[in-house]
């Protein structure tokens, strides 16, 4: 229940292609001190939410829409949850909605502006996350839709800064300027919090220039499970050649030493961070979520040398009379 004559609460749209940093800049938020009470949206493309599993901040409130994008087939899921948050959190101070990496942000913002929600939900800002360090293989990936991406945004984080040179970021500003898009770089996705809630949306009006995109519903995926312990060679190797048609895959695993990792690759970089324990709630020991932009990706070829990988489980130990 809102209260009568209670301000409409601000909502900011996290948008950006596949691997651009938006999840760890949600961590940013929850772990940051800005004052504010945050509930968090976390929209995945994939059927596992690995989004949702990979924030490990605590503070706020967070809520999990997977299995689609919530800008046009689960767009009614996603009224259907700032529903139940503005009935249940009546002391949120700030909506955050981390849309998939496939996701038109401004068809998002769009639906925050439904009439029904008025008086209630007011649009703070679009905010893209760039992969500072794979623009260009996100645009060979799914032509159009990186660019339309960014051509929604109000502030755009140049992220993964640390990967590129000055001159190489200085190139990226003049080629990808818009005159009414404040931009702001950084490393980890560090966004100063007066420039991520400065609410400054710009006055461009509720169309979404990714209308005449369809690419982000060529997007596919592929869900591998397996509670064996993992060969990491084996799995380095299988991920180092996939094909190009798979641009991300994200995830977790156990090796047979029993170290723990998060998997991460985007385009052709991969990388391992260890974990301290595995994530609540997905019932397994390994789990990869791999997405691609192709009709057909080799899904089954792939999901079978995952399989591979699987060390053989040692024989149990003989019992005493």
């Amino acid at each position: 229940m809102v209260m009568q004559g209670a301000a409409p609460i601000p909502v900011t749209v996290i948008g950006g292609f596949l691997g651009a940093g938006k999840t760890t800049l949600v961590n940013h938020i929850l772990s940051g001190d800005h004052g504010l009470k945050v509930a968090v949206l976390v929209n995945d493309f994939g059927a596992v939410n690995i989004d949702a599993a990979l924030i490990t901040a605590t503070e706020g409130s967070l809520y999990s829409l997977s299995n689609g994008c919530v800008c046009c087939g689960l767009n009614q899921g996603l009224v259907e949850q700032l529903e139940e948050l503005l009935a249940s959190r009546p002391d949120i101070d700030h909506v955050v909605i981390e849309a998939s990496g496939v996701a038109d942000p401004a068809r998002i913002m769009d639906t925050v502006r439904y009439a029904r929600f008025a008086a209630r939900l007011r649009a703070d800002a679009i905010v893209v996350m760039v992969d500072a360090a794979g623009f260009d293989d996100a645009i060979a990936a799914a032509p159009g839709l990186a660019e339309a991406q960014i051509g929604s945004a109000d502030l755009l984080v140049l992220n993964k800064t640390e990967l590129v040179d000055r001159t190489a970021l200085d190139a990226w500003r003049a080629h990808w300027t818009f005159p009414d898009t404040r931009i702001v770089e950084t490393a980890r996705a560090c966004v100063p919090f007066d420039i991520l809630f400065a609410g400054q949306i710009s006055q461009r009006g509720i169309a979404s220039r990714f209308a005449a995109e369809p690419v982000h519903e060529q997007a596919t995926s592929a869900t591998w499970r397996h509670d064996g312990p993992i060969d990491l060679n084996c799995l380095q190797k299988v991920l180092a050649g996939l094909p190009t048609a798979i641009y991300r895959a994200k995830g977790f695993l156990r090796a047979h030493d029993g170290r723990r990792f998060a998997v991460h690759l985007v385009g052709t970089r991969l990388s391992f961070e260890p974990m301290a324990h595995a994530p609540e709630g997905l019932g397994t020991e390994n789990l990869l979520v791999l997405i691609g932009f192709e009709k057909h990706p080799p899904f089954e070829t792939i999901l079978a040398q995952l399989d591979g990988c699987v060390e053989p489980a040692a024989p149990a130990a003989k019992g005493h009379a």
